[in-house]
């Protein structure tokens, strides 16, 4: 019998051994992309349902809208007519998300992230222990839910959870969010991406790609690519340290109108005022080496906010310039016949082009009709969300040379580019905090933040209808429910 058993101890000991040995190596990882229709079905969502939800203040659900209220958790019916506080025990919640028939947020400074049934009888969250059920300990520097999983962002590590909070992999990635430095990484079918702004790289979008072991879809490794952030219209000059591609494209109808844009708008840029631009070209267009103002995954696209470079050179600038003993050329040289101006615009890609994209291709990427900065002064984008075909952007006129700043609130819609304004107000308190904007399904919901020396931040909740139509003022300054009508802008 000894006998028997001994030879299948061995070979589950080689199996077991083999296992583990082939997952160190590389070639036993492979992208989603190589694997068979069916099986990517079952473990990817389709591209152009991609929705990553984030933490935030505001979720939807099939029959209400819930909403956070400094650290309380309010609900409100579809038709916007009632509201309820459902909790407001000493577990302060920081943000919340929702995802089927589950509430998922983080108990701030307590317990991480928790989760609670919708469906759950008010009565048992009065403490932890009577239906709010803790899922992950402690809390990563970002936080999203895809309707399948939860990924968690801490430092270089990507975590990935299923919904009741058992972790399924843990993988260092590359390309990771810079804490100090703005939002950071953004997450889609497990994809990492953000802007590089290490001084030793080129410059371009960071790509952390997922590759997958072959004998377990779960074990992960990342791998990097970089896509192209700059496109050429002239050859570049041999002191250019975003030149990192040889290729010069013609001009279309997209970059003539940028063109046309920054030209009648000379006045905005200090360096542009001195300087006769019919001497000027330009050379070159590329997103600037900084962190985007966050990210929005919906429906098949991500969406950011980022400063776009203009590069413009003297059409006869080798005439104009020195060299040096040693061949190359000063910075006050090239600030002579060289300059770059820098608008911030609203930007969004489609995730299956990243996916897709050749490690060192270009990305491509399309403009959303926004105000613009520096072109109007006032209206510096500091939050925004999307919904549907609706883009919604806030300024609290933080840029602004009024005595009194105002908080504004554009919408656009991305099917017509038409932008309004649909909310413009005086701040009733110097704010420390910028105003923030969430969506619900059929609403959009403004927070605004005051401060008094002395006392707890009051906050303020306004809501509009999706199309930015008929304001509500929903919570006042006192925490009090309000569900008052506010006059639309003028």
């Amino acid at each position: 019998m000894k006998n028997k058993k001994k030879p299948w101890i061995i070979g589950l000991f080689f199996i077991v051994v083999g296992y583990f040995t082939l997952s160190l190596c590389d070639f036993m990882y492979i992208p989603a992309s190589k694997y068979p229709t069916v099986i990517r079905k079952i473990f990817f969502t389709d591209n152009k349902n991609i929705t990553v939800k984030s933490m935030g203040n505001v979720c939807q659900v099939e029959d209400g809208i819930y909403f956070l209220y400094k650290g309380r958790l309010m609900y409100m019916d579809n038709e916007g007519k009632a509201v309820d506080e459902v909790y407001s025990g000493s577990n302060y919640i920081g943000s919340i998300m929702e995802n089927n028939s589950d509430i998922f947020f983080f108990c701030k400074d307590t317990f991480g992230m928790c989760k609670m049934s919708r469906y759950i009888d008010k009565k048992q969250l009065v403490n932890i222990n009577g239906g709010i059920k803790p899922i992950i300990k402690g809390k990563g520097d970002r936080n999203y839910i895809d309707g399948k999983y939860i990924y968690l962002f801490n430092g270089d590590m990507l975590s990935k959870y299923t919904l009741d909070g058992r972790k399924i992999y843990s993988s260092k990635i590359y390309y990771d969010q810079i804490i100090g430095g703005g939002a950071g990484s953004v997450v889609f079918n497990e994809y990492s991406m953000r802007i590089i702004r290490e001084a030793s790289y080129e410059p371009g979008m960071g790509v952390d790609v997922p590759y997958h072991y072959l004998l377990g879809w779960n074990k992960v490794r990342y791998k990097q690519k970089q896509l192209t952030t700059f496109r050429y219209y002239k050859e570049a000059s041999s002191w250019d340290r975003n030149n990192t591609t040889n290729i010069v494209e013609a001009y279309d109808t997209w970059v003539k109108n940028l063109d046309d844009e920054i030209r009648n708008n000379s006045d905005k840029w200090d360096i542009m005022k001195d300087r006769n631009m019919d001497e000027y070209e330009l050379v070159s267009i590329g997103l600037l080496r900084e962190n985007p103002s966050y990210y929005r995954v919906l429906n098949g696209y991500i969406y950011f906010y980022q400063p776009m470079e203009f590069l413009y050179r003297d059409k006869n600038y080798i005439d104009k310039i020195k060299f040096n003993d040693t061949g190359s050329v000063s910075r006050e040289e090239k600030d002579k016949v060289e300059f770059t101006v820098h608008m911030y615009a609203m930007l969004r890609v489609k995730a299956e082009d990243i996916e897709k994209a050749e490690d060192g291709s270009n990305i491509d990427y399309e403009i959303i009709n926004t105000p613009r900065y520096p072109i109007d002064p006032d209206d510096y984008i500091q939050d925004y969300e999307v919904n549907d075909n609706f883009l919604y952007t806030i300024s609290n006129g933080q840029f602004s040379m009024e005595e009194e700043k105002k908080i504004k609130v554009f919408i656009t819609d991305m099917d017509t580019g038409i932008n309004i304004l649909i909310h413009s107000r005086i701040k009733d308190y110097e704010s420390k905090y910028v105003p923030q904007l969430y969506c619900s399904d059929n609403y959009i919901f403004l927070y605004e933040y005051g401060n008094e020396e002395g006392e707890d931040w009051p906050w303020r909740v306004t809501r509009f209808d999706k199309n930015g139509g008929n304001p509500v003022l929903v919570m006042d300054y006192t925490g009090e429910v309000a569900m008052k009508p506010l006059e639309p802008v003028q």
